[in-house]
């Protein structure tokens, strides 16, 4: 006799209303969520607790932030800030309990994940889709104190790529016919195709991610689209 499936329910997590609420990030220690939200006028980086209620925003209004991850240690959130409104975009990072916002990056960046010692900040640069254009593809890598950057990934990603404990995993968005998943070992350099995505993929606010053993990649594809003509009736102009 097998063992009774035990039921569970979705809960509401955040209480901000906008159009466009995502990105949500666990903290370390799993006690909060960092997520992005527009819920009227700039878009901006919000927390609230893992067990719901109401959202603290970190970020000015007045300008638009997105994509929240958190260093390592759960002090720090890490964001892309828009300051100027022209897509002039840059990486920022700010304390986790509020405060003052202090810049990270200058020359263009857009995601960043901490290395598992802390060490290294590894990042993006904006999205084609965001930017209208990418100058500097792929991911780059600085000390987390700052420093020089250094190409690690020579790779359009898109929005598509996240940090484990040993490797950085992306797709390749690129591929022909279809986009391929694989793993960069940060130690060795070496490449490793892990799969081929049957399907379209998903870009506008796409992500990437890992399961802590590794074991499983989640990642966005579109299954199905569906356009239907409707007749409405009893219409008067």
């Amino acid at each position: 006799m097998g063992r009774p499936r035990r039921r569970t329910a979705a809960a509401q997590q955040t209480s901000v209303v906008g159009p466009t609420t995502g990105t949500p990030r666990w903290s370390p220690d799993g006690r909060w969520v960092a997520y992005d939200s527009r819920p009227g006028g700039r878009s901006g980086i919000f927390v609230v607790s893992a067990e719901g209620g109401s959202s603290r925003r970190l970020t000015p209004p007045a300008d638009d932030a997105f994509v929240p991850t958190w260093s390592r240690d759960g002090r720090w959130i890490y964001f892309c800030w828009n300051r100027n409104g022209d897509l002039d975009m840059d990486i920022w990072k700010i304390p986790a309990e509020g405060g003052t916002p202090v810049q990270v990056t200058k020359t263009g960046e857009f995601e960043a994940r901490e290395s598992k010692d802390g060490k290294w900040l590894y990042y993006s640069r904006p999205p084609s889709w965001l930017a209208g254009h990418l100058e500097k593809p792929g991911i780059w890598r600085m000390p987390v104190e700052g420093g020089a950057e250094t190409l690690v990934l020579n790779k359009p990603t898109e929005r598509l790529w996240t940090l484990g404990d040993r490797y950085l995993y992306y797709m390749e968005t690129d591929a022909n016919p279809h986009a391929t998943i694989s793993r960069l070992d940060l130690a060795t350099d070496k490449i490793t195709r892990i799969a081929e995505v049957e399907k379209d993929l998903f870009l506008v606010c796409a992500g990437l991610s890992v399961s802590p053993d590794g074991e499983w990649i989640i990642y966005p594809q579109v299954d199905e689209q569906i356009s239907r003509i409707m007749l409405v009736e009893n219409f008067h102009w």
